[in-house]
């Protein structure tokens, strides 16, 4: 199973990625701040997971193209990432989820597609996908408990809740996961 993730920020979302992959499997995350990339990269070494995870700096709408497919889920954590950019490498069945209205799935919340993702990934026998869609719903929450949400209607500034991550850290129980 390949993972590609656009937009590492603080690696929180990476993190829940990697360690929901199956061991020996590496994840690809794209950051467009070097700064960021590289506070990033301490914080796997940190977690000991820095080997499993390739961070790729540049501004992901110049470098996409750079990145070999096919993936079988990509994860869009920025906007303005264009959609057939992304799913030119996604590998047959796979998945695209995406923490911005820019690109959306069947106008569906993140949190209705995963419930669907997680039916359809047992349906079709894969049961390694589910360690990482859990994964995934597991971030979502906690990106909601940061007030953000995947309503476009009442959807807050992501900005100040990754501000807030930025400024404090993660929290506590970052370390027992």
């Amino acid at each position: 199973m390949r993972v590609l993730e656009i937009g590492t920020a603080t690696g929180d979302i990476t993190l829940l990625l990697v360690r929901a992959l199956p061991a020996g499997r590496q994840l690809l995350t794209m950051e467009a701040s070097a700064p960021a990339a590289a506070a990033a990269r301490q914080r796997f070494a940190s977690a000991d997971v820095g080997d499993r995870i390739s961070v790729m700096v540049g501004e992901p709408t110049r470098f996409l193209h750079k990145v070999r497919g096919p993936f079988d889920v990509i994860v869009v954590n920025v906007p303005g990432i264009p959609r057939d950019r992304v799913e030119r490498l996604l590998a047959p069945g796979g998945i695209v989820v995406a923490n911005h209205a820019t690109i959306s799935v069947n106008d569906m919340t993140i949190a209705e597609w995963l419930a669907l993702a997680k039916t359809d990934a047992t349906t079709r026998r894969l049961p390694e996908l589910l360690p990482m869609l859990d994964g995934l719903a597991q971030a979502t929450e906690r990106l909601r408990a940061a007030d953000w949400n995947d309503d476009p209607s009442t959807r807050p500034s992501s900005a100040s809740a990754l501000a807030d991550l930025a400024q404090n850290g993660p929290s506590a129980d970052d370390d027992d996961r």
